[in-house]
């Protein structure tokens, strides 16, 4: 293992027929992420690996939409020409602040169709084996880890579907937050009242409402009003939040 290449952003070592970039904690714009990647292809077209492992746990940027095609055209086919088919990322427990990577890759339908793995090992464990599982798009294979009362999943997916599991992990998360800020004022409701908010919440009319629940409209209008007092109810968001929440 030896270091072929170093600037204030990134280092390149090698690593068998491995070649393995990793970014500084030095902040970048666009216009030094671009420079690194063409320095970084001069080293490639030098080394011409099998492989290539971008260790991403320090790479902060959001990746401008208008620079996909460049990326696409200027850095990834020149490698694919060169016999590059093995290209796999790190993805640190930050992920959210990497899905302009994915994207750039996914958005563009690259040529290249990266890996992304949680770790350092993993990632070069894949590439020297050569050897994956290949995942349906639909499929989702997991592991779940109990350590000092915590538990922790680690999810395995196609890179198509990282964006979208990120997305969906994001709103469990804000739903998590969510229950755990107002769920002091759901408790307070009665149980009528949460019959209300269940048909309220599927979209039912205050006529609706009362010809369901054998009650008057007034009624209804009463236990809407007490709805939006006692859950502090201020939009059509907070509706659909409390909704998705706790039903």
């Amino acid at each position: 293992m030896g270091e072929i290449y170093t600037s204030d952003y990134i280092s390149i070592i090698r690593e068998e027929d491995i070649l393995i970039q990793e970014w500084t904690k030095i902040p970048l714009n666009t216009q030094t992420f671009q420079q690194e990647l063409l320095n970084f292809l001069e080293v490639f077209k030098t080394e011409r690996p099998e492989s290539l492992l971008w260790l991403q746990e320090n790479f902060d940027l959001e990746i401008p939409d208008e620079i996909y095609e460049w990326i696409e055209k200027c850095i990834l086919e020149p490698q694919y020409k060169a016999g590059l088919r093995n290209l796999a990322f790190t993805v640190p427990k930050e992920q959210y602040a990497h899905l302009s990577i994915i994207e750039s890759f996914n958005d563009v339908s690259s040529i290249l169709q990266p890996k992304y793995f949680l770790s350092k090992e993993k990632a070069l464990a894949f590439l020297k084996t050569k050897k994956s599982k290949s995942l349906e798009l639909d499929e989702i294979d997991y592991t779940i880890e109990r350590a000092n009362g915590k538990t922790k999943i680690c999810l395995t997916v196609d890179h198509k579907q990282l964006p979208h599991t990120i997305k969906h992990l994001k709103k469990l998360n804000a739903q998590f937050k969510f229950k755990a800020k107002h769920l002091k004022h759901f408790e307070k409701l009665t149980l009528r009242e949460f019959e209300v908010f269940k048909s309220i919440s599927s979209g039912m009319t205050n006529k609706e409402i009362a010809s369901a629940l054998i009650i008057s409209e007034l009624t209804i209008a009463t236990h809407r009003k007490s709805l939006i007092k006692k859950l502090k109810i201020k939009s059509p968001t907070d509706w659909e939040m409390y909704a998705n929440t706790f039903l």
